[in-house]
């Protein structure tokens, strides 16, 4: 039986929804009959995994208890709310995204003319984890409270609340919450006139009344070509709010800022063109601060296409960018190639990041996971125990991964400034045999070149095999890619710790390698300009996934 979902809560104007009205419905994959269930009246498909034809928009949530919980949005077609067939779908981990369940809980409307667009996870400041589900054609926003989200068994005693409505018009990321308890967030209703809307919470009567005080709106800088904005707000240390927006592809750098003073009273007018990291090759980002201050943005280091997923480290509010780890730069080969990136609001124990993205929404239609650390964001690398990149939370497209190599070669590697290519390319075998994770074996034999490859330029370059993976086949971890950091020799400075400042705040390090590899192209062809240092020394790792599938 579907569980039908009545609601009791209130629209901003504090009018109860009708009592007949069913705006969710939810079952359990393990409930009998379900998954061979057509979606909609008439469709051939169902709510079995085989008959989903894409996915992605994926949003991830960590418990106290840590278990994950991943949903994203499925279905038939095509994406949105517009697709005859889409629903929502949520899956959950015990071991640390390691594996996920095999049962899930579905999401859709009992009126097959509104679908279900993409769903957000966001804990409040109370405690409680909403699912946050959008009904299209702006049919309301709706939260569902995950009452017991670490309960034994989810399938069987996961509690659920009345689903809450919050809004009309979509709202693209989870709320912020802003230091005055209040939350706050833009919607997608006018991308020419960026409105936001603020919600007093009120923890003891249940109320979550949503209104707009904007009277001053972000106006664009690109009113003739903005569709999307899918903005998103941060607050700074000083109690400003910063938007950030996104663009149309070769529009501005493909995001635009506009600053609030007054909690989002008045904005001030869209600036684009903000330099690296502020890029985007017109595609969801994320934005977010972490538990030590720092301010993590999700972006792609590059404007040219949806490849190049890239997590970006600042300790001045913004404003800077130092250190950058490139999260996943696979070859797609389509054009919807890695996107819509999200991290957790928690953090886990080490201080580990949680960040889930798609990938190949229509091919591989996959859903992918990476775990890391501020140092791994600093090093530019992956150097944390638990750190892991492009772990699998769903995989519906049939592909071959190949996992690791039979030949020993650094894929990460420093050098000093007017080291010769000719140098680099002698460490580099002319032969990879590519092993993929069914044991198969693959020998490719080519040569490694990186056209933007500046010997006194400071930067991170990717040398990429001249020989590639065809077929239904892919190379998931870019192990026919190296990485060279030019930087010059730092000294060490013993007995102090330089991520501190005299106040005890965290500072940049120019000490330690970090930065993200940008091919030729990605950005008129050059790298992407970090500060950079480290001892040159060859960093022998060759494939932080060995083992690991």
């Amino acid at each position: 039986m579907a569980a039908v979902l009545m609601t009791v809560a209130m629209f901003p104007a504090a009018v109860p929804a009708a009592a007949e009205e069913q705006p969710l419905v939810s079952y359990w994959s393990t409930e009998e009959g379900v998954t061979e269930m057509p979606v909609s009246d008439g469709a051939t498909e169902t709510y079995a995994e085989e008959d989903r034809q894409w996915q992605g928009l994926p949003t991830i949530a960590v418990t106290p208890g840590g278990r994950m919980w991943c949903a994203w949005q499925t279905g038939d077609v095509i994406e949105g709310s517009s697709g005859p067939d889409n629903y929502d779908v949520m899956y959950y981990s015990d071991d640390g995204g390691e594996t996920w369940s095999s049962e899930y809980m579905i999401w859709d409307v009992p009126d097959d003319s509104i679908r279900l667009a993409d769903p957000r996870l966001f804990y409040d400041q109370f405690g409680k984890l909403w699912l946050i589900l959008i009904r299209g054609g702006l049919k309301g926003t709706y939260a569902v409270e995950l009452k017991n989200p670490d309960c034994e068994n989810p399938a069987e005693n996961l509690e659920l609340g009345e689903p809450v409505s919050w809004l009309k018009a979509p709202p693209a990321h989870r709320p912020t919450i802003l230091s005055n308890g209040r939350w706050i967030t833009p919607v997608e209703l006018d991308a020419d006139q960026q409105v936001t809307y603020i919600c007093n919470p009120n923890n003891e009567t249940g109320r979550y009344p949503w209104t707009t005080n904007t009277q001053q709106p972000a106006v664009t800088a690109f009113p003739e070509e903005k569709t999307y904005g899918e903005a998103q707000i941060i607050e700074l240390q000083d109690g400003s709010l910063m938007m950030l927006s996104r663009l149309p592809k070769d529009c501005g750098g493909g995001m635009e800022i506009s600053y609030s003073y007054d909690y989002g009273v008045n904005w001030t007018a869209y600036k684009a063109d903000n330099g690296v990291p502020y890029i985007t090759p017109s595609s969801k980002f994320h934005i977010q601060r972490l538990e030590s201050g720092a301010i993590l943005l999700l972006t792609h280091a590059t404007t040219g296409s949806r490849t190049q997923l890239a997590a970006y480290l600042s300790y001045d509010d913004g404003k800077t960018y130092p250190y950058c780890l490139m999260l996943d730069d696979s070859e797609i080969g389509n054009s919807w190639g890695v996107s819509y990136p999200e991290a957790a609001q928690a953090q886990g124990e080490n201080g580990e990041i949680y960040i889930v993205y798609d990938a190949g929404r229509y091919d591989q239609k996959e859903i992918r996971m990476c775990i890391v650390t501020e140092e791994d964001i600093k090093a530019g690398k992956p150097v944390g125990e638990t750190s892991r990149l492009r772990m699998r939370v769903s995989e519906l497209g049939g592909y071959l991964n190949y996992v690791d190599t039979e030949e020993d070669y650094e894929r990460y590697i420093t050098v000093l400034p007017g080291t010769e290519k000719s140098a680099i390319l002698e460490q580099l075998p002319e032969t990879v045999t590519l092993i993929g994770e069914d044991g198969s074996a693959l020998e490719l034999t080519g040569e490694w070149n990186c056209l933007d490859y500046s010997k006194n330029t400071e930067g991170v370059y990717t040398f990429t095999f001249s020989k590639g993976v065809t077929g239904k086949a892919q190379d998931r971890y870019s192990l026919l890619k190296a990485y060279v950091t030019v930087a010059e020799e730092k000294e060490e400075e013993p007995d102090t710790d330089p991520d501190t400042d005299t106040d005890g705040q965290e500072q940049p390090n120019d000490t330690q390698p970090g930065g993200c590899a940008a091919s030729a192209g990605a950005l008129g062809g050059a790298a992407v300009p970090l500060l950079l240092g480290g001892a040159a020394v060859l960093i022998r790792r060759k494939n932080p996934h060995r083992g690991k599938k």
